[in-house]
Order: C-alpha cells, then sequence, then structure tokens
C-alpha cells in the first residue's frame, strides 16, 4: 500500500470542526470503554539544542486507528525564522502496521485542541449560554471559539489578549454581523457576564478569578500545560465541577490542578474524566461552575487524523508515495 502524504491546505479541506468534535466524542468514549491504549508520551531531550522531541502514539480499537504523534520543540529555530514548534503524525495500518499516512500536525492540533473544548461545552455549558470570553489571540484561541460556536447559539463574543492590539485583530477577522465583539484591556471586563470563558494563554498567574465569574459560568482552560503554569485561581476549582481529559496526565501536568491538589484545594476522587462524563457517568452535579481543563492527548491527534485519512481517500487528495 502507498504512504498518503497530505500538506496542511490538503488537510483543511479534509476537516471540519463539526467532524473533529465528533471524532473527540469518539476517542474519549473509545478510552472510557477500555478499547484505546494510550502509553506515557516519551520525551528525548537534544541537550545541545536546548530542546524537546516527544512521541505521543495511540490505539483506538473501535476506529481501528493506530499512530504516533511526534512534536519537536526547538527554541532557537526562531533565530533562523522557523517555527519552534514543528510536528508530523503518522498512522499505521491496523492490520499490517505499514504506513498509511503522514500528514503535518500544527494545525490538527489546533483543531483537536479546540474541538475537545467543544465536546466539553456542549456536554457542560448551559442550553441557554449566549455570550463567550476568549482569553488569548493565538491559533488556539480562535479554533476554541469556532468549537464553541458550534455547539452553542452565541451572540456576544469578548476578547482578552495581553496586547490589545491582537485582541482588535482578532476580533475583526470575526463575523461582526452576526456577533457582538468587544476587546477589553482587564479579564475582570472581559469576563463580565460571559456564560463560557476559554483560555489559552502561557499565563503563570491565576487570570480566571472567583469573584469574577457569572453563576453558573463554564471554563475550558487549554493554555497551560506544565506544573508552573496556572490560568484558573484555586478557589474557582473549589467551587466546579472539574472535568478532565486524563487524571493522571493532569496532576502530572496541569499547574491548576496541581495546585489546588496541594493546597488542598479539591481531592483527585473530585476529578471527572472526559470519558467518563460523555458516557453517561458523573454528570449530575451541584456545583456552582464547570471546568474542563485539558494538557492533550494522544489520543485525540490519532482520532481526527483518521477522520482527515478517510475524508482525504474519499475526496482523493494527497500524494500517494510506494515505499516498498
Amino acid at each position: 500500500m502507498g504512504l498518503k502524504v497530505l500538506t496542511q491546505k490538503e488537510i483543511r479541506a479534509c476537516i471540519t470542526m463539526k467532524q473533529a468534535i465528533l471524532a473527540m466524542e469518539e476517542a474519549f468514549k473509545d478510552y472510557y470503554l477500555g478499547t484505546a491504549v494510550l502509553p506515557l508520551r516519551t520525551p528525548i531531550a537534544v541537550a545541545n539544542e536546548n530542546a524537546l522531541t516527544l512521541t505521543m502514539p495511540a490505539y483506538l480499537g473501535k476506529q481501528d486507528a493506530l499512530g504516533l504523534k511526534v512534536v519537536s520543540i526547538f527554541p532557537n529555530n526562531s533565530k533562523q525564522h522557523k517555527p519552534s514548534i514543528n510536528g508530523l503524525i503518522l498512522l499505521l495500518d491496523e492490520h499490517s502496521g505499514e504506513g498509511k499516512a503522514l500528514m503535518e500536525a500544527s494545525y490538527l492540533t489546533a483543531m483537536r485542541t479546540g474541538a475537545v473544548s467543544g465536546l466539553a461545552t456542549q456536554y457542560l455549558a448551559k442550553g441557554d449560554a449566549s455570550h463567550v470570553a476568549i482569553l488569548g489571540s493565538g491559533v488556539q484561541a480562535y479554533t476554541q471559539l469556532e468549537a464553541v460556536l458550534n455547539v452553542r447559539s452565541i451572540k456576544k463574543i469578548s476578547l482578552w489578549s495581553r496586547s490589545l492590539e491582537n485582541a482588535k485583530k482578532m476580533a475583526n477577522e470575526l463575523d461582526q454581523k452576526h456577533y457582538e465583539i468587544n476587546c477589553f484591556s482587564t479579564v475582570r471586563e472581559a469576563l463580565k457576564d460571559a456564560d463560557i470563558i476559554c483560555a489559552a494563554t502561557g499565563s503563570t498567574e491565576p487570570l480566571i478569578h472567583l469573584e469574577d465569574l457569572k453563576e453558573g459560568a463554564h471554563i475550558n482552560a487549554v493554555g497551560s500545560h506544565t506544573p508552573q503554569m496556572r490560568e484558573i485561581n484555586n478557589q474557582v476549582l473549589a467551587h466546579s465541577l472539574v472535568v478532565v481529559d486524563q487524571i493522571e496526565a493532569a496532576c502530572a501536568e496541569a499547574g491548576e490542578i496541581v495546585s489546588a491538589l496541594e493546597e488542598k484545594s479539591i481531592q483527585v476522587s473530585q476529578l471527572v474524566e472526559l470519558g467518563a462524563l460523555i458516557s453517561g457517568n458523573k454528570s449530575h452535579h451541584n456545583n456552582h461552575y464547570t471546568v474542563f481543563k485539558s494538557v492533550g492527548l494522544a489520543i485525540q491527534d490519532i482520532s481526527i487524523a483518521n477522520t482527515v485519512y478517510l475524508n482525504a481517500c474519499k475526496k482523493d487528495l494527497g500524494t500517494s508515495i510506494e515505499l516498498y
């Protein structure tokens, strides 16, 4: 069989946010049912470059999807005007182990991160939620918003970024006719009366505080991915139903969860995995707020890549390379 190589342009033509959210739902149900295999990610340090390469394999039994993502973080690339983060996703034939597809990973990573927040929002946000606040203005901020727009009838969008100019730039790129869009210089102003909040920043200090939240608000937090990074104050977590993509990963990598556990604001037993939530368990709660904290899992990458591959085959997109 040939190896189908897909460019980012071809990938974009083979996935919609709606399809991405469905792929996330299938992946997390697979994981909850025990039909997915998710080994720990493996880091390789490249000391001379102060760099890191991560390999993230996964197998989804119900989808017959097998593969891995390789992500490289090379900070010195910026000196040569190259991206500091690069990635590839390799899909393997689930019956023979042969290479099936190779695709660039940055766009799909942003899509799957937005899509999993969309999935959490679908299950956790109030049905009549109409006001979303976006914290951050990078690639992730756009896909977070796109995902929320797919699962709730949004009328109002509030934007905040450390650079007000970046927030205004994002606002200008959005559909001004169908939404009331406002940019704010403070997080507190942006969060006022928001039903849904998406945080996609690299903050090391909490941005979201209890006194700034509307009763019943839902928060998606995807920006922090190390124990030193935090977007949400511990007291918010203490008053929330806290849903995570994977308990083990969240307790090790999510700064908000690590801090809240250390200060005993929450206990591990209170954390709910997304797979359990969408499979009908742990959905009832009496908390004032809901929080979804994601650090990202390989099952998401392989599930969305599998959807792209199937669509590419239907559309006859990609370049086939015979390796054998």
